[in-house]
């Protein structure tokens, strides 16, 4: 395994990194995420817990992704993208249910998009820069 993981970023317990990954500075992958081989994972970006990602997924600087997120392979996930998890975010909600988004193979969400929580994301969908995506988007549409 040849990975490259930045003296200042924060591994969890129990991750799983494939072959050639590499983690830049001050990036968080947090407890059972799992990465697969060739992944990048920029510099600030925070990747939650039990995060599952395919092969050769780019996730650029400041991007945050919440726990339980599916990532298929072949993905990039440009600068500051936030991907949500929680349609009624609020504190101490004692009624919260996680919904992440879910995002196939192919996909490609540019820079500071917000992908809202139960989204899915199918193969090859191209979300472009800025944009706020409140429903599914069908394979390859743009």
């Amino acid at each position: 395994m040849s990975e490259q993981i930045a003296a200042s970023a924060t591994i969890g317990d129990w991750v799983v990194m494939g072959q050639d990954v590499k983690v830049w500075q001050y990036a968080t992958i947090c407890d059972g995420a799992e990465l697969g081989d060739h992944c990048v994972i920029g510099s600030c970006a925070w990747i939650g817990k039990g995060v599952v990602m395919g092969d050769e997924v780019r996730v650029q600087h400041g991007a945050f992704i919440p726990n339980g997120t599916q990532i298929g392979s072949r993905v990039f996930i440009g600068p500051n993208v936030s991907l949500t998890d929680d349609k009624y975010p609020m504190v101490n909600h004692v009624d919260y249910h996680a919904e992440p988004p879910i995002i196939q193979d192919d996909v490609a969400i540019g820079a500071g998009a917000v992908i809202l929580p139960g989204v899915t994301l199918w193969a090859g969908a191209m979300i472009g820069a800025g944009a706020v995506v409140t429903r599914d988007v069908a394979p390859g549409v743009l």
